[in-house]
């Protein structure tokens, strides 16, 4: 005791503390670690939690806080085109860093402790803060357009599935045309661009110069990396994505698509001036959105993953968390929602365009081959917009705003000839001619091109063998319209199966410049081919 008493008079000394108070001798001995908890507790707690709510909500308050982060050098493109080489806005990032110390707090506190779950109730507070302004901007971006409408949309009944239920009978379930989207190539691998937490994370970190806010150590030696399909099979939520493809079942998926998108293809007598679409900034925010909301959540998921002493990230996850993992399952919707809100946009955008070609004079010249102004239009704006948004989101995001194009851009070209051959547009004032035929044909050179030039970035979603399928199909069909009665006729025996019975008869129909029509003829035909 008389040790301790000369100890801690020496410190006092040191300290410049009153030794002549009572209070300063006859201080009661305190344990090392019920001292450490009660500063951890009263003192670095309170601090970091002020920290993480007032510096989130200071970043939401911001006028910019969802827009762009545009201020790079002028002549500087990243070098590389992960989805991590851009910033997410201002918001995101204030809410990442801001709630850091709070995620590296949980996995050194014990869990289910008195300040364990205090702590977990203020990042639950602090996200759904973020989640209400969140709501607040996408409903400023998507409000009124037609987009939103188009993804809504569950009214075409022949997008149903069919689930067994617990009974054992098979029921329809009607979906929208944002969940038919689920079905393409390009959303699993929108995904799975966001998927890894860790490496997002990493090259952050290596990029700022600063530390990982739970530190990771390197795989062991043996490790090997993860290609796409195992690290599909880790990944929750995307056992039921198509990483395969191909262009059978891109053409499967197009068809369930266009129930609900052939109400816009209508090309004749429709009043496409309804389309509400995006302005550039518009869609530069909701691209920006989407890449920042994506990024976030994946983030914030891999902080709540437990990690072993070598630094590997487990599937599982901190306890008493799941309101706060429903929170960031949320973000994630929302990014995901406005990356298909880009792409239905850029869609719209595409066909409100194209629509306009039959009713192009280049249709009916004589004197000479014009490309249609309506598709060099096309093709500036989808090279405008390719640079735009991969700036504001990185080249995740804008490849799969401009995926399915290959598919539906000659898909537009097709309706134009069926809006043609039918003697709607330009050609119910003058007959259509071999120069408008040939513009036509230009024009899917054109056009191919130009979505090609637009979507050549690195980890881009171009499907080379769709588009030459899909870009093939609709130059044949356009051949199609200079043909004379007898090589139609060839051509329909040869190739019966290349498109719908109500196609061909449209083209018999019609009056071509080399051509009477004359749907009698395909009558006959159709019955001379069946009885044998």
């Amino acid at each position: 005791q008389r040790d301790s008493d000369r100890l801690r008079y020496q410190l006092a000394l040191a300290t410049g503390e009153d030794t002549s108070s009572s209070s300063s001798m006859g201080m009661k001995e305190q344990p090392a670690l019920e001292y450490l908890d009660n500063i951890i507790q009263k003192e670095l707690l309170p601090v970091l939690q002020e920290e993480a709510v007032n510096g989130t909500v200071q970043a939401l308050e911001r006028p910019d806080a969802f827009d762009p982060v545009l201020d790079r050098n002028v002549y500087a493109r990243a070098d590389s085109n992960e989805p991590q080489d851009v910033d997410m806005c201002k918001a995101c990032t204030a809410l990442y860093n801001f709630t850091g110390p709070l995620f590296l707090a949980l996995h050194r506190l014990p869990q289910g402790g008195e300040m364990y779950l205090p702590l977990v109730a203020v990042l639950e507070h602090v996200i759904l803060t973020f989640i209400s302004r969140l709501k607040q901007q996408v409903s400023r971006i998507c409000n009124n357009k037609t987009a939103l409408q188009l993804l809504m949309d569950s009214t075409a009944s022949s997008a149903a599935d069919t689930v067994v239920g617990s009974d054992g009978r098979t029921k329809s379930q009607s979906q929208s045309f944002g969940q038919v989207m689920e079905r393409r190539k390009a959303f699993a691998q929108l995904v799975l661009a966001y998927a890894d937490g860790d490496l997002l994370e990493a090259v952050s970190d290596e990029k700022t110069g600063e530390l990982s806010v739970v530190p990771s150590i390197p795989a062991p030696a043996a490790d090997t990396p993860r290609n796409n399909s195992e690290m599909a099979n880790k990944i929750a939520g995307m056992e039921d994505l198509d990483l395969v493809g191909g262009v059978e079942r891109e053409e499967s998926n197009l068809s369930v698509e266009l129930h609900f998108v052939r109400p816009f293809l209508e090309f004749a007598g429709m009043e496409l001036a309804q389309l509400r679409t995006c302005s550039d900034e518009d869609i530069m925010k909701a691209a920006c959105l989407a890449h920042s909301l994506l990024k976030l959540s994946s983030l914030l998921d891999s902080r709540l993953k437990i990690r072993s002493r070598l630094g590997i990230t487990s599937t599982k996850t901190l306890a008493n968390t799941r309101a706060l993992r429903e929170a960031i399952k949320t973000i994630k919707a929302n990014g995901l929602k406005m990356a298909k809100f880009c792409r239905a946009d850029i869609l719209l955008q595409s066909i409100t365009r194209l629509s306009k070609v039959c009713n192009s004079s280049t249709i009916v010249a004589r004197d000479a081959v014009r490309i249609p102004s309506s598709v060099n239009d096309l093709g500036e704006y989808m090279t405008l917009a390719s640079d735009n948004l991969r700036e504001a989101a990185g080249n995740a995001v804008t490849a799969y705003a401009f995926s399915a194009l290959e598919q539906y851009i000659p898909l537009c070209l097709i309706q134009t000839v069926r809006v043609l051959a039918a003697g709607k547009g330009v050609v119910a004032k003058a007959p259509i001619t071999m120069n408008g035929i040939e513009a036509l044909d230009r024009s899917g050179s054109v056009l191919y091109r130009d979505l090609k030039g637009a979507t050549s970035f690195d980890n881009s979603f171009w499907d080379i063998e769709l588009a030459a399928v899909s870009f093939e199909r609709s130059a044949s069909f356009i051949a199609m319209m200079e043909l004379e009665m007898p090589e139609l006729e060839a051509y329909y025996q040869e190739n019966r199966n290349d498109f719908s019975e109500q196609d061909f008869q449209l083209m018999f129909s019609m009056d071509g410049p080399r051509r009477k029509g004359d749907v009698g003829r395909y009558h006959m035909l159709v019955k001379r081919l069946d009885s044998h």
